[in-house]
């Protein structure tokens, strides 16, 4: 016999979900801005930080795709639910990352090397960055107060993102000051680090990827002993498993309960569920039942 927590995962808020599609839309703006003036102006640094905007679009779409999944149920071919697909797309993007980021080192220490074709600087090019500027910190504090309105973690993690774009941003505005005063150097040497900037956005993306994918374990036995056998009736219990998820937690494991009702020790096990929840945060808790 076993119980499983009965309360439905709805999502995130709905609202949530059109906030981040005109989020998009501004950040599909400012990528398209920023691709067109570094390009125009032949500006590594500033096709770099066109990357970077465009990292920010990539977030926010797959925000979308995981809250669409978040809204479909397990079904007979996916019983634990969809959510890895998600997790399968933020490994294409770090490959994706990846390349850009090599790519960008590469022109960076050609450009180095060879330094004869720098960047034309123009006022156009300084507006257009201060415009984008300006975009991006409506969008970060519009984001960090939507998130503690609808306490979405989805906005907040994002916010955070775009708070990163401002600090390369303004970087880059600042250089390209003095560039267009002749110090053509700072162009490739600030795409280098805006090309390790990318790249550690990457590795934080990979390093939360992967015990998904693996299957790494969440909690050990030795994490809810406490809090299982301080219930009452609890004689005992094994075989405990658990694993990541992205926006949700799995464990089950198999309780002695000292009772011949079962009536009873579903009741139990249900507050066993709850407490695990309200101690270590959203999680889908599977108990079974077993007589003591």
């Amino acid at each position: 016999m076993h119980t499983q927590n009965p309360k439905l995962d709805i999502g995130p808020d709905p609202q949530v979900k059109n906030i981040l599609k005109w989020i998009l839309v501004l950040n599909l703006l400012v990528l398209a801005i920023k691709a067109y003036i570094g390009i125009k102006a032949g500006s590594l640094s500033i096709i770099g930080d066109s990357v970077h905007s465009g990292i920010d679009s990539i977030n926010n779409m797959i925000a979308l795709l995981m809250i669409k999944l978040a809204s479909e149920p397990p079904d007979k071919q996916h019983p634990y639910g969809h959510a890895k697909f998600e997790t399968l797309g933020a490994l294409a993007v770090v490959a994706f990352l990846a390349i850009t980021s090599f790519e960008l080192i590469e022109k960076s220490i050609i450009r180095l090397l060879n330094p004869s074709d720098f960047p034309k600087i123009e006022s156009m090019t300084i507006w257009f960055l201060v415009l984008t500027l300006v975009v991006n910190i409506f969008v970060w504090l519009y984001e960090k107060s939507a998130a503690k309105k609808f306490n979405s973690y989805l906005l907040m993690a994002d916010a955070e993102h775009t708070f990163s774009d401002i600090l390369v941003t303004s970087s880059i505005l600042l250089s390209v000051i003095f560039i267009a005063r002749g110090y053509l150097w700072l162009d490739p040497v600030l795409c280098l680090f805006i090309a390790f900037v990318i790249l550690r956005s990457g590795w934080i993306i990979l390093k939360d990827t992967i015990p998904i994918l693996v299957d790494e374990a969440w909690l050990q036995a030795e994490d809810i002993s406490d809090l299982v056998l301080n219930t009452p009736r609890v004689v005992g219990f094994t075989h405990v498993r658990s694993r990541r998820g992205r926006d949700k937690n799995f464990i089950e494991m198999t309780v002695k309960f000292d009772t011949d009702s079962l009536l009873e020790a579903h009741n139990l096990s249900h507050q066993i569920e709850e407490k695990i929840i309200h101690t270590f945060g959203h999680a889908e808790v599977t108990i079974h039942i077993e007589p003591g």
